[in-house]
C-alpha cells in the first residue's frame, strides 16, 4: 500500500500535494470534532442520571453560578442543547470536509485525464503504430475516472475514517482502557484477518477485470467502426457474443469485489452489538448500580457505532484499492513512460524556436528506417533531391516503402540512419513542427469528424479563427465547391456524419484535398489521395493541383498513370530502395519494370 501511495505522489503536481496536505488538516479537525461530539454524550447522560453532580463538581457548579441557572433541570437542558450544538457543528465540519474531499478528487480526475491525453498526444507517430486506439481512449475516458472512484476516493476515505478511528479509540482508552483494547482487537482483528485472506484474490480478479474491460471497449469500437461490413456479412451475432463474454467477466469480477467489501459488516455488527450487551452486563456485575453503568455504556455504544462504521469504510476502501491495483499500475506506467525521441509537450509544439526556411531543396541523404519488432528495414539507403516548386512522384508495387518514405519526409518519423536536410538544415525533433507547418498532407484514407463541412476543411481551428473565404477557395481548388453549395442541405454548415459516412469515397477524398489547400502550404503531399476519384473528377482535381505547381512543391505517391505524367521527376521504389529515377518518358522508354506497370494502367 505504501508503494501505491508513493506512486500516486509521483504523478501529483506540487500544487496538488499542497491541496492534499490542506485536506488532511481538515480531516484532522473533523476527526477531533466528531470525537468531541461522542465524548459529550458521557457527561450529559451522567447529569441526567445524577443531577446532584452539578453541585458536587467544581467546574459544573462554577458554570451553574456564572450563568445564573435557576435549577438543575434548566442546567441539564442547557447541557443537552450544548451537546446538540457540538454534534451539529461536528457534522457541518464533516460535510464541508467531505465536499473538499470530493472536489479535490474529481478535479484531480479532470487534471489527470487531461495530462494523460497530453502525454499521449506528445508522443511521436511511431508510438501509435504499436498501440490500440481503443486502449488509449479507454485509459483517458474510463480508466482515469475508474481510478478516481476506486482508488483516490477510497484513499481519501481511509485517511478520513482512519483519523476518526484513532481519535475515538484514544478517547475510549482514556475512559476504559481494557474495554477499548478488547473492542479494537475484536473489530480491527476481524477485518484484518478477512483482508489477509482475500488480498491475493483481490489483485488477481482486479487484473482480470482490467483485461475484460479493455476487450469490452475494443469490441464496441470495432463493431461500430466496421458497421457497414458487419451488416453486409451478417456478423452482428459474432460481435455481440464477443462483447457478452468480456462484459460478463467484467461484471462478475466487480460484483465479487463489491460483495467482499460489504459482507463482513453483517457478521461484525452482530459481534459489536453483542459485545455492547456483554460490556453492560459486566459493568452491572462490577458496579451494581445502573446509574453508574448507563452513561459509560451509552458512550461505548455511540463510539462503537462510529468506530464500526469507520472500520467498515476502511476495510471496504482497502479492498477497492487492492482490486484496482492493476489499473493504477497501468495508468502510472503510462504517466511515467520516458519521453521517446521526437516527443514534445503541447507548449513546445505551439512554440517555433527553430523555424525552418524552405527556399531551395529537400535532400534525403542515405536514409534508412526499420519498424519496431521487425528485422528488415522498410526503407534503406535512400538518396534523393527535391527542388523547391518541383513536382516529384514515388511509384512502385505495394509494400515498396513509398508511404514510409513520405512519412519521413513530412516529419511523422525521424530517420534512424541518415539525414534529411531542408536548405542544408537537418530535420530534428526540435524543428520538425516548424517543417510540418509548411506541409499539406492528403492520405488515401481521409479522417473526417462528425461535424460541419467548414470545420472539416479548417480542421482543428477554433470557430472564431476560421476564414470562410479560404474554406470556399480550398473547396473550389479541390473541385467540391459545387457539390457543397448545390447538393448539401445546409451547404458548408452541413453535418457530414462520423468519418464522413454521409459522403461518397470520392467526396471524402476531395474534402481531404480541400483541407490540405486551406493552410496554403509550401509543400503538398498526396499519398494516393485521388485513388477513390473517377477519371473526370481526378483530372479536374489534378488540374487544380498542377496549376499551383509553380508556387508549391508537390510530392505524389501515384495511383494512376495520369497522376504522374506531368511530374518533373519520378522515383521508382522496390523493397525499400530507389531502383530507378527520371522523367516519366525516360522511365517508360528505358525501364522494363516501369513499362510493365504502365501496361496495366496503375503504378502500385
Amino acid at each position: 500500500m505504501i508503494s501505491l501511495i508513493n506512486k500516486l505522489f509521483k504523478i501529483l503536481t506540487a500544487r496538488e500535494k499542497f491541496q492534499l496536505a490542506a485536506l488532511l488538516l481538515a480531516m484532522i479537525i473533523t476527526a477531533f470534532t466528531q470525537t468531541l461530539g461522542i465524548a459529550s454524550v458521557f457527561p450529559f447522560i451522567t447529569l441526567i442520571m445524577q443531577p446532584n453532580l452539578i453541585f458536587e463538581n467544581r467546574w459544573l457548579y462554577w458554570t451553574y453560578q456564572t450563568f445564573n441557572f435557576s435549577s438543575a433541570v434548566s442546567f441539564i437542558i442547557f447541557a443537552g442543547i450544548t451537546m446538540f450544538i457540538i454534534i451539529v457543528v461536528s457534522n457541518m465540519i464533516s460535510a464541508f470536509t467531505t465536499w473538499l474531499n470530493f472536489r479535490f478528487v474529481w478535479m484531480n480526475n479532470h487534471r489527470l485525464s487531461r495530462r494523460l491525453l497530453e502525454k499521449y498526444l506528445s508522443m511521436p507517430y511511431p508510438y501509435f503504430l504499436n498501440k490500440n486506439s481503443s486502449e488509449l481512449s479507454k485509459n483517458v475516458l474510463a480508466d482515469v475516472s475508474q481510478l478516481t472512484g476506486s482508488f483516490m476516493i477510497p484513499l481519501m476515505n481511509i485517511a478520513s475514517r482512519g483519523l476518526a478511528a484513532i481519535f475515538i479509540f484514544t478517547m475510549l482508552l482514556w475512559i476504559n482502557a481494557l474495554a477499548s483494547i478488547l473492542t479494537i482487537l475484536i473489530i480491527g482483528g476481524a477485518y484484518a484477518l478477512i483482508y489477509w485472506r482475500v488480498n491475493k484474490n483481490l489483485k488477481q480478479r482486479g487484473e482480470q477485470s482490467l483485461a475484460a474491460n479493455l476487450y469490452r471497449f475494443k469490441v464496441v469500437l470495432e463493431a461500430f467502426g466496421g458497421i457497414k461490413d458487419i451488416k453486409v456479412l451478417n456478423r452482428e451475432d459474432y460481435f455481440l457474443d464477443q462483447y457478452t463474454h468480456h462484459s460478463y467477466r467484467f461484471a462478475r469480477h466487480n460484483s465479487w469485489n463489491a460483495v467482499i467489501s460489504q459482507l463482513p459488516r453483517f457478521a461484525l455488527e452482530a459481534i459489536a452489538f453483542g459485545g455492547v450487551i456483554i460490556f453492560v452486563l459486566v459493568l452491572l456485575i462490577q458496579r451494581g448500580e445502573a446509574t453508574q453503568v448507563i452513561p459509560l455504556a451509552s458512550v461505548f455504544a455511540f463510539a462503537g457505532y462510529r468506530l464500526m462504521f469507520a472500520m467498515q469504510e476502511i476495510f471496504s476502501c482497502f479492498t477497492q484499492m487492492q482490486f484496482s491495483r492493476a489499473l493504477f499500475d497501468r495508468i502510472y506506467a503510462d504517466f511515467t513512460t520516458p519521453d521517446q525521441e521526437g516527443a514534445l509537450t503541447v507548449a513546445q509544439i505551439l512554440k517555433d524556436p527553430n523555424g525552418i526556411v524552405f527556399n531551395h531543396e529537400i535532400v534525403l541523404n542515405n536514409i534508412s528506417f526499420t519498424y519496431q519488432n521487425t528485422e528488415q528495414p522498410v526503407v534503406s539507403e535512400i538518396n534523393l533531391v527535391i527542388k523547391k516548386n518541383s513536382s516529384v512522384a514515388l511509384v512502385g508495387a505495394t509494400g515498396a516503402g513509398k508511404t514510409t518514405l513520405v512519412d519521413i519526409m513530412i516529419g511523422l518519423m525521424l530517420p534512424q540512419q541518415g539525414t534529411m536536410l531542408i536548405d542544408q538544415l537537418p530535420l530534428t525533433s526540435e524543428n520538425v513542427r516548424s517543417w510540418q507547418r509548411k506541409i499539406g498532407y492528403v492520405s488515401q484514407h481521409i479522417y473526417l469528424t462528425d461535424d460541419t463541412v467548414t470545420r472539416n476543411i479548417a480542421f482543428g481551428i477554433p470557430d472564431q479563427s476560421i476564414d470562410h473565404e479560404k474554406v470556399v477557395q480550398s473547396a473550389r481548388l479541390a473541385n467540391i465547391d459545387k457539390f457543397i453549395e448545390n447538393d448539401l442541405p445546409a451547404g458548408y454548415k452541413t453535418i457530414i456524419g462520423e468519418h464522413g459516412v454521409r459522403l461518397s469515397g470520392g467526396q471524402r477524398q476531395r474534402l481531404g484535398v480541400a483541407r490540405a489547400f486551406y493552410h496554403d502550404p509550401e509543400v503538398l503531399v498526396f499519398d494516393e489521395a485521388t485513388s477513390a476519384l473517377d477519371g473526370v473528377t481526378e483530372d479536374a482535381v489534378l488540374a487544380s493541383i498542377l496549376s499551383t505547381a509553380s508556387s508549391k512543391t508537390l510530392i505524389i505517391i501515384a495511383h494512376r498513370l495520369t497522376t504522374i505524367k506531368n511530374c518533373d521527376w519520378v522515383y521508382m521504389m522496390d523493397q525499400g530502395r530507389i531502383i530507378a529515377s527520371g522523367t516519366y518518358d525516360t522511365l517508360l522508354a528505358d525501364n522494363k519494370m516501369f513499362r510493365a506497370m504502365a501496361k496495366v494502367g496503375k503504378l502500385k
